[in-house]
């Protein structure tokens, strides 16, 4: 039997939270149902109290995951049928994340007071993007509430899948990078200053490729401190070339013509457009304001800059995907199957597969990606060690045999 916790209600309304025997969670959760209580939440009670305890270190920072499973479990209250206001306290009663138990009880209040549910979100846009309170403002326009929660909750899932699937491959190589330069620093700091001092004590004229080991760690040794500075003085040139749009736009031109990774991150930006666009476009929000809210989500300035003109072209009364069609920066597949969906009168549907489609093309990208930079970062790194390794070998054995 496997412990379980879990978030419920009772038909009268009253929030109910604890933790139950079961050999699995669709065991645990018909248990429930069957003592006449809807059920909410459940999860391995382990689990549970591993996120509670990394919700409480990370000082109040608000997850994507308690977004989630906050839409989630609204959307399973006002199925049942519990009215807003009684499911936000419910929500409130259950949090427990200080921080966002605050915020609900906030968002309850104002929802109590006689503020719509979306203004009562909007309210916080630190937690709630405009993404967020604009799709309930449309599901309450359309008194679909209980699904566009529904909506929100899936849409955040699949993206926070996505984002998983890129942080996990880029693991290992951030691993190996780090590790190489542990060593290199090692070897440059500790291990060669011992060395040349031996080499120094013999006397001995030492081959090219040691003294230029030498040389190395030795400059390395003084001058430490111009690494930090190169550093700093980068950063700044990166925010003083980037301080205005324009400057950004360009900056984000570039970005988008690296090898391998340009390709990745305008398919996850293409990808990220297209799935909130349809999202916001099923929730009943206008098109325009749709496109304004979704443009600004994206990290690219180039590609913002791009969702700028796209949004003017169709306050002109004139379809995206010609537009999409003329810039390169956006994937030309994309743009095509923008224009089919619009030509057709489908272009919700159309939307939704063009993300389908570039999710998949994200996840195969990032493969390839990491195969490629896998190898090349051994490589690197171990032709470098190799180098300081023969340098120092090459004058040991020059001291070694000139001592016979």
């Amino acid at each position: 039997m496997i412990k379980f916790s879990y978030k419920a209600m009772t038909p009268t309304g009253e929030a109910r939270n604890g933790v139950i025997e079961a050999p699995t969670p669709a065991r645990a959760a018909l248990m429930l149902q069957q003592n006449g209580l809807v059920v909410l939440n459940i999860s391995n009670s382990a689990s549970a109290e591993s996120s509670v305890s990394v919700s409480k270190s990370l000082g109040g920072r608000i997850s994507a995951q308690q977004l989630m499973e906050f839409s989630s479990e609204t959307s399973a209250l006002l199925d049942a049928k519990i009215p807003l206001e009684e499911a936000l306290k419910t929500q409130a009663d259950l949090c427990t994340h200080p921080k966002f138990k605050e915020i609900l009880t906030e968002v309850w209040k104002d929802v109590n007071g006689g503020a719509s549910f979306a203004d009562a979100l909007a309210r916080h846009p630190k937690v709630f993007e405009r993404f967020y309170s604009n799709m309930v403002r449309g599901g309450e326009a359309s008194g679909s509430l209980e699904l566009i929660m529904q909506r929100i909750a899936a849409l955040m899932e699949r993206r926070q899948a996505l984002r998983a699937k890129v942080t996990s491959a880029m693991i290992y190589p951030s691993l190996l990078l780090i590790m190489g330069i542990a060593v290199v620093a090692g070897l440059m700091l500790f291990l060669i200053p011992k060395l040349t001092e031996m080499f120094a004590e013999s006397g001995q004229l030492l081959p090219a490729s040691t003294r230029a080991v030498i040389a190395m760690s030795e400059f390395n040794r003084n001058y430490w401190w111009l690494t930090p500075m190169l550093v700093l003085g980068g950063f700044g040139a990166f925010k003083f070339s980037t301080r205005t749009e324009e400057g950004k736009t360009k900056w984000g031109l570039k970005v988008l013509k690296i090898p391998m990774m340009g390709r990745l991150i305008a398919e996850a930006e293409t990808s990220r457009f297209c799935r909130m666009l349809s999202a916001l476009l099923d929730g009943q929000v206008p098109i325009l304001q749709a496109i304004s809210i979704t443009g600004g989500t994206l990290s690219n300035a180039a590609l913002r800059s791009l969702m700028g003109k796209v949004y003017e072209t169709v306050q002109a009364g004139k379809p995206m995907g010609p537009l999409l069609q003329q810039h390169p920066e956006f994937p030309q597949l994309a743009s095509r199957m923008v224009t089919m969906g619009e030509d057709s009168g489908e272009l919700g549907t159309m939307l939704n597969k063009v993300a389908d489609r570039y999710e998949d093309k994200v996840s195969a990208t990032t493969d390839r990606f990491v195969s490629v930079l896998e190898p090349i970062m051994i490589v690197v790194m171990g032709i470098f060690v190799a180098f300081i390794v023969i340098g120092m070998m090459q004058g040991m054995m020059a001291m070694s045999t000139s001592g016979r």
